[in-house]
C-alpha cells in the first residue's frame, strides 16, 4: 500500500496515476472536505493541458492578455500564444481527488498524519490514532509539511506571506502582475467585475497589500472574502529518505517569481510515479524541473535586488515589440527558453545580469 498526505492537486494526481498503474493507494486528508480552504489564487498556463482534460465545470476563465507594470505606472502589455486558465480551485482539487478514487485509490478524510512510530504511520480520526503500514510514504501536505518534519527532509525554509481578496471591480479581462523587491502582486480576473485581487511579500504584508487594494480603489464594501497562505521559497533539498517522499508544496516545486506551482507539482507527480512503478531515481527524474525552478528562483533573487528605476527600465525594454514577441510566442513555465531567447534578442538586457551574481 502507498500512502499519500494531502489531497491537494499533487497529491491526488499522484494518486490517480498510481492507482491507474495497478498500485494499491490511499490519500488521508485532515480537513472535512477536500479543496478548502482555498489558498491560491488558480491561475496556470495551458500547459496544464499536457496532464489533465480541462472541464467547463472548474474553469472560471479564460485570459487572453497580461500586464506587468513598473513603479512608474507604465506596463508592457503581452497577448499570450495560449490563453490562461483561471480555475475554480475547490472543484478542481475535488475533480481530481474523484478521478483519483474512480482509478481506484481510497480517500480518507479528516485523517491527519502526527507522525511515525516503528515505520507505521500515525493517523489522527477523530478522537483515536491509527497506526497504518506502508510501503511508500509521500508527503503532499503543504509548505510546512508535517511528513517533512517528522522524517527529518524539512531542513531551513524560507516563505512569502500571501494575502489575496476576492473583489468587485471593472476590469478589462487582463491579468495584471506587479513585481517589486521582496515580492510581488496581481490581479486576476474572474468575470468583467470579479477580480482575485491579492499581494505576495516577506514582510509588512497586511499593509502593503491595504496600499495596493486603495490604489486600486478596492474598498471593504467591494471585498467578497478574503483567503491568505504560504507560499515556499525554492531551494534543492533532499526529497527522500528510505520510502518517505516529498511532493509538491511539501518539496518547494514552486515557482518563486509567481507562486505558482500546480503545474510543477503534476510534473514531479508523473516523475514520482515513474520512480515508483519502474523503480528508477526520483531525483534523476527531475532534473528539467529542478533546472527550471532554479532559473525562476535566480530571475526571483535578480529581480529583489532591482531599484524602481531599474524596474522601470526593464519594463522600457521590453515595451519594444521584438521584446513582446518572445514574451509572447513562450510558455512561462519555461522560464528558461525565454531568458536564452531574450538575451539573444536584446543585448540591453546585459546590463541587469550584474543582479544574478
Amino acid at each position: 500500500m502507498i500512502s499519500i498526505i494531502g489531497a491537494g492537486p499533487s497529491g491526488s494526481y499522484l494518486a490517480f496515476l498510481l492507482a491507474k498503474s495497478g498500485k494499491k493507494v490511499q490519500i488521508f486528508e485532515e480537513h472535512s472536505s477536500v479543496g478548502r480552504p482555498v489558498q491560491c489564487t488558480g491561475i496556470v498556463t495551458s500547459s496544464i493541458s499536457r496532464f489533465i482534460r480541462l472541464k467547463k465545470e472548474f474553469v472560471i476563465n479564460n485570459i487572453g492578455t497580461a500586464r506587468i507594470y513598473s513603479p512608474n505606472g507604465e506596463f508592457v502589455e503581452t497577448k499570450l500564444k495560449n490563453p490562461d486558465i483561471i480555475l475554480n480551485r475547490e472543484k478542481f482539487d475535488r475533480h481530481l481527488a474523484k478521478k483519483a478514487v474512480e482509478a481506484g485509490a481510497l480517500l480518507h478524510l479528516n485523517s491527519k498524519f502526527v507522525g511515525f512510530e516503528n515505520k507505521k504511520l500515525l493517523i489522527r480520526q477523530k478522537n483515536s490514532i491509527k497506526k497504518i503500514s506502508s510501503e511508500y510514504v509521500i508527503g503532499a501536505d503543504g509548505p510546512l509539511s508535517a511528513v517533512a518534519k517528522q522524517a527529518g527532509l524539512y531542513g531551513k525554509r524560507r516563505f512569502l506571506t500571501g494575502i489575496q481578496a476576492l473583489a468587485r471591480l471593472k476590469n478589462n479581462n487582463a491579468v495584471e502582475f506587479y513585481p517589486f523587491a521582496g515580492g510581488f502582486a496581481w490581479v486576476v480576473p474572474e468575470s468583467r467585475s470579479i477580480v482575485r485581487i491579492g499581494l505576495a511579500a516577506k514582510q509588512n504584508v497586511s499593509g502593503l497589500f491595504n496600499s495596493f487594494l486603495k490604489n486600486k480603489s478596492v474598498y471593504k464594501e467591494r471585498i467578497i472574502e478574503k483567503q491568505g497562505g504560504i507560499i515556499p521559497i525554492y531551494k534543492r533539498i533532499q526529497l527522500k529518505k528510505g520510502n518517505i517522499y516529498l511532493l509538491g508544496d511539501a518539496a518547494l516545486q514552486v515557482k518563486a517569481t509567481t507562486g505558482g506551482g500546480i503545474v510543477q507539482g503534476f510534473t514531479a507527480a508523473r516523475a514520482l510515479a515513474e520512480s515508483i512503478c519502474r523503480k528508477k531515481d526520483y531525483s534523476v527524474l527531475l532534473r528539467k524541473l529542478r533546472f527550471e525552478l532554479w532559473i525562476h528562483k535566480k530571475a526571483r533573487d535578480a529581480l529583489n535586488r532591482l531599484s524602481p528605476e531599474d524596474y522601470n527600465k526593464l519594463i522600457a525594454i521590453f515595451q519594444k515589440p521584438k521584446n513582446k514577441r518572445v514574451l509572447e510566442s513562450i510558455d512561462r513555465d519555461s522560464l528558461s527558453l525565454i531568458a536564452l531567447k531574450i538575451l539573444l534578442t536584446e543585448p540591453r538586457l546585459l546590463q541587469f545580469l550584474k543582479y544574478l551574481i
